[in-house]
């Protein structure tokens, strides 16, 4: 079930995110550069979007069990609810390094919008490509077990 495409097409978005973080700037440092992420937002896009379609793929035309089936909606459920929880988490601290958010006041990045050179690794990050990748998933599996 696994091709060399959707393996490259994963490493093509381990890739993408380790890109992200690494042009990120820390909320222990303040820049006063723009959000060069932002040039890097489409290739994130699209290498996720081609994983998410070949892995939609593969999933649809694989033929599992009624059981197997079952247990690939259930397992991919409780990895969406564990990586939301994650991605929250980690929200929750990044936005406590700068005191507030960005449309507070007191916030040390008031002025900039949410999309910004602090908070990019919100947006893309591991727990949202597994979020992605679940939630992929979970839909095909739906769809497939309700079709048999």
């Amino acid at each position: 079930m696994v091709s060399r495409q959707l393996i490259i097409y994963f490493l093509l978005c381990i890739i993408a995110i380790f890109m992200v973080r690494e042009f990120s700037f820390n909320p222990e440092s303040f820049s006063s550069s723009r959000n060069s992420v932002i040039f890097i937002f489409p290739y994130v896009l699209l290498t996720f979007s081609l994983f998410g379609y070949e892995l939609f793929l593969k999933l649809k035309y694989a033929s599992f069990r009624v059981g197997t089936w079952r247990k690939m909606i259930i397992c991919s459920f409780i990895v969406i609810l564990a990586a939301s929880v994650l991605e929250f988490v980690y929200f929750s601290e990044l936005i406590h390094k700068f005191s507030r958010p960005p449309t507070r006041v007191e916030s040390r990045i008031f002025s900039y919008t949410w999309l910004n050179q602090y908070t990019n690794t919100v947006f893309v990050n591991f727990y949202t490509f597994l979020m992605y990748a679940s939630t992929v998933t979970f839909c095909t599996s739906l769809i497939t077990l309700v079709k048999k």
